[in-house]
């Protein structure tokens, strides 16, 4: 009986995942740490180790005890020992989830399930949202612009929509043969992506542009039908865009902040030195915070400046270009990576995604054509989550890192398994 205890309620949580990470971080953060005292329990009590003994551990464990060390000699130790200290659960969540995946071989069913239902009602929700106004439980649209759905005023959408997108391919992958599931999920990713432009989050409306061509170019199987049905999708922007003034302004918006002559904050023209000829990256802000954080690189490049370190460093009068250049991280993983952890920090997280590219690339360029499915759709998930040409979150945020270490869980069962 306590057996089955344990494994409805390792089952439970893991599945919860997608859910929890839409409603509460408070009990998405619980769950897994309840998932990893049942795993370190397990392992303990059969003295068996093994699970340990593979590549990511080896690159994880570097990289967290360089976190550490770097902490230690940094000023900020007593703002963020905690948070940093306690970074080696992400390690342990991953290896939790391989765990169980291998034990319970339904479980891997049940999660693709749950977040399949739970991207359903989010595209249903945000749909609602934008139609009426407020969503199903009466949150409003975010400066009369931007789709939210459950995450209030929060948005994130997008990035939520655009990390678990991977996962659709999956279960699409898995379920090939039946005819009414390719086509409901074909018509998932099509709301999808109209939903991901309607959230007004242009990071994750290029990621799932660049996610569509990468799955349209590496699987022939779908080619023609995901071609068809992602046209579907763009028609339905264009006429969005063009029907919907607050839409449109907040995509024209990005276009004319490029330009250094159309930008001003407080009707102050912003600095204009720090450019790329006639155009700031990205928008203004970000040009201020991308510079500041080149700034402390270049004041520490191997080692950094210690991790979360921009928000305290970016008012810093030999870092800080203007008013306007901080925030609590500089909204891009490497920038970060190089401002606060150096060389070193971002050489490990770097190579990482330069061997994913690789691998992606020998698949496309294979003659022969004799790679998994499955392999294809899992590096997908890193090249979203690692891609470097775009505005992100902070790295070490505790929801984001979630969203980004879970899917390697995923890529060890199925190399397990040797599905690829």
């Amino acid at each position: 009986m306590n057996s089955i205890k344990k494994l409805n309620l390792e089952v439970i949580l893991i599945s919860l995942i997608p859910i929890s990470a839409v409603f509460s971080i408070f009990f998405l953060e619980l769950s897994l740490v309840i998932v990893m005292s049942l795993f370190l329990i397990d392992i303990i009590k059969k003295k068996d180790f093994t699970i340990f003994n593979n590549f990511f551990s080896k690159i994880f464990i570097f990289f967290y005890l360089y976190l550490i060390t770097r902490l230690f000699f940094s000023d900020y130790i007593i703002d963020e020992f905690v948070s940093i200290f306690f970074y080696f659960r992400y390690g342990l969540y991953v290896l939790a989830i391989f765990y169980f995946l291998k034990k319970y071989n339904y479980l891997e069913k049940y999660f693709l399930i749950v977040t399949i239902f739970t991207l359903s009602i989010l595209l249903f929700d945000g749909f609602f949202q934008f139609f009426v106004g407020k969503n199903i439980i009466g949150y409003p649209i975010v400066d009369g612009q931007r789709i939210t759905s459950f995450f209030n005023d929060e948005s994130i959408l997008g990035s939520y929509l655009i990390k678990f997108l991977p996962f659709l391919y999956l279960f699409m992958f898995k379920n090939f043969k039946n005819q009414k599931v390719l086509i409901y999920l074909l018509t998932l990713l099509t709301a999808t992506s109209v939903i991901i432009f309607l959230s007004g989050e242009r990071a994750a409306f290029l990621l799932m542009l660049l996610l569509t061509l990468y799955f349209i170019f590496m699987i022939k199987k779908l080619k023609i039908l995901r071609i068809i049905f992602f046209s579907i999708s763009i028609i339905s922007m264009i006429g969005i865009f063009f029907l919907e003034d607050n839409i449109q302004s907040r995509y024209l918006q990005t276009v004319k902040e490029l330009k250094k002559s159309e930008n001003r904050l407080n009707n102050e023209i912003l600095d204009r030195k720090y450019t790329i000829g006639n155009y700031y990256i990205i928008s203004p802000t970000h040009n201020n915070y991308y510079i500041t954080a080149y700034r402390m690189f270049l004041d520490n490049k191997i080692f950094g400046h210690g991790p979360k370190s921009f928000k305290f460093l970016c008012k810093d009068d030999r870092f800080r270009i203007n008013a306007w250049s901080c925030s609590t991280h500089p909204h891009n993983y490497y920038l970060q990576l190089l401002a606060e952890t150096g060389l070193i920090g971002f050489i490990t997280i770097f190579v990482i995604f330069l061997l994913i590219l690789a691998r992606c690339l020998k698949i496309f360029f294979d003659s022969k054509k004799n790679f998994s499915l499955i392999e294809i759709c899992l590096l997908s998930f890193f090249l979203v989550n690692l891609w470097p040409i775009t505005s992100t979150g902070n790295f070490f945020n505790n929801w984001i890192s979630i969203l980004i270490y879970i899917p390697i869980s995923f890529y060890l069962f199925y190399k397990d398994k040797n599905d690829f």
